[in-house]
């Protein structure tokens, strides 16, 4: 049994960490809100389906039912176009359209003008070129519509309009207004989501493909 770490676990964990410190530092910065993580969690599922679609396209042989693969892969891409809509809509316009500073925020993150955003992004796709390029496991299977990245997602989504509602004082007609910090409450407990199960499946992953 090799006790060696493998490269694409070392940039699943480094990639981890860049995401929470400049998920942190976003928060410190007041450069965050709702729309920021939920996308943010969206295009890191983007990412490893479009992964998973390069390497039906070009490492078929390495795949043992290339066909259910291929279904998986198209399954994901669509369920993400519907979140893609909705999370557009209504986290980046709908939720705040009264606030135009958070507004143009989110206009900003779309069109990929939030550095820390953008940082994000980057240490996602550096993750998956070292997993594309070091993959251990003899036959790579793809990320399907339970994974615990979509759960993530699921979760966010779900729990996303509630948190809002409670850090911005529309909770039960309750003011709980927090001001300014408001969206950087709000942020905390998808960032703790995030680790928690991009923990998980990374230990799951290294044990199906240990050796």
């Amino acid at each position: 049994m090799s006790t060696s770490i493998r490269p694409s676990r070392i940039a699943e964990i480094l990639s981890l960490i860049a995401f929470s410190v400049l998920t942190v530092l976003a928060i410190s910065k007041k450069q965050i809100s709702v729309f920021y993580i939920i996308y943010l969690l969206w295009i890191d599922e983007l990412l490893k389906t479009i992964f998973d679609f390069l390497k039906g396209r070009f490492k078929p042989q390495s795949i043992l039912n290339l066909s259910n693969y291929k279904r998986l892969v198209r399954g994901r891409f669509f369920m993400l176009f519907i979140y893609f809509v909705f999370i557009i809509v209504f986290f980046g316009f709908m939720l705040d359209w009264k606030s135009q500073d958070i507004i143009i925020g989110n206009f900003e993150i779309l069109m990929f003008k939030n550095v820390w955003f953008n940082f994000s992004v980057f240490s996602f796709l550096a993750r998956e070129i070292a997993e594309y390029f070091y993959e251990q496991s003899p036959h790579p299977s793809a990320h399907h519509n339970l994974s615990k990245g979509i759960v993530t997602l699921h979760l966010s989504i779900i729990f996303g309009i509630f948190i809002w509602a409670f850090v911005t004082g529309r909770f039960f007609e309750i003011d709980f207004d927090f001001g300014n910090y408001s969206s950087a409450l709000a942020i905390l407990p998808f960032l703790i989501i995030k680790f928690v199960f991009e923990i998980m499946e990374i230990k799951g992953r290294h044990d199906q493909n240990r050796i």
